[in-house]
């Protein structure tokens, strides 16, 4: 079989973009597209050990944990993992959808009778032509364009969402709503920012103070919205847990508390940091 290199490259990439969306989605993860795109080059030129020849042992295992390494890159770098159980669970992860994958593709191999696949250490080509290769990519494309707007359309829906922030030994609980408009990020850190409108944590960290503000981390963070602009406080100190029927899950994110304004105390979300 002869195999080009521009075809073996660009299916590899796609191949790993579809791994590490499809392990997001499961451990709801917000992904930068740099780094998935720094991932799927990794992975591109990481195909390229397809034209290894191993005629030993030694070589066949020297092949075989290059492959692991650049498994672990390309996690590495598309999750960017704070802990060595989160990196070793999601490069699991990744090898668990290759092995699906492989073997779908050899169940496609074997229904069709049709030699479209070639595996040579632990790497996949596919015998087609690059326009073919093009369209394939362009209904992936088009498949993830759909499924991001069902998913948008349900978080569109009214659903009964909790936060609770907790800071130390203090936490509060307030009704919470999901709004793809609250595109607010941390000035210091550019982590998302959960608003939480109450006079309590307003009084209880007293924000009407200023100099009480560093000692909670507190910083004064401009914002506009549709009724103004002004300043809300923010810290990247403490954790945010959203909840609703069937899900918890604390957040990456920084907290902005502003006054109630005697109303009952909510908070405001955006619903991709789920």
């Amino acid at each position: 079989m002869k195999i080009y290199v521009d075809v073996l490259m660009l299916t590899n990439a796609v191949i790993t973009l579809t791994y590490i969306k499809c392990i997001a989605l499961i451990t709801h993860e917000k992904l930068l597209p740099k780094n998935e795109i720094i991932a799927a080059v990794i992975s591109a030129f990481g195909s390229l050990i397809m034209t290894v020849e191993c005629g030993s042992f030694w070589s066949s295992l020297v092949m075989t944990v290059g492959k692991f390494a650049l498994v672990g890159a390309i996690v590495t770098e598309a999750f960017r993992p704070r802990s060595a159980a989160a990196l070793i669970g999601r490069t699991a992860a990744y090898i668990v959808c290759d092995l699906i994958f492989g073997g779908m593709c050899m169940a496609l191999v074997s229904l069709t009778h049709r030699r479209l696949l070639f595996v040579k250490n632990y790497t996949a080509y596919f015998d087609v032509t690059l326009p073919q290769l093009g369209v394939c990519c362009a209904g992936v494309y088009l498949a993830g364009m759909m499924l991001e707007t069902l998913k948008r359309r349900n978080f569109a829906r009214v659903q009964r969402y909790r936060a609770e922030y907790r800071l130390g030994a203090f936490s509060a609980e307030f009704a919470a709503i999901a709004d793809t408009g609250n595109k607010l990020c941390d000035s210091f850190t550019g982590a998302p920012v959960v608003i939480f409108r109450s006079d309590e944590l307003y009084t209880r960290f007293a924000l009407d103070r200023p100099e009480q503000l560093l000692f909670y981390g507190f910083r004064p963070v401009p914002f506009e919205t549709v009724t103004g602009e002004g300043l809300i406080y923010v810290t990247s100190r403490g954790t945010v847990t959203i909840s609703c029927t069937g899900m918890r899950k604390q957040v990456r994110c920084c907290t902005g508390i502003l006054p109630g304004g005697g109303k009952s105390g909510y908070a405001v979300f955006d619903p991709n940091i789920l």
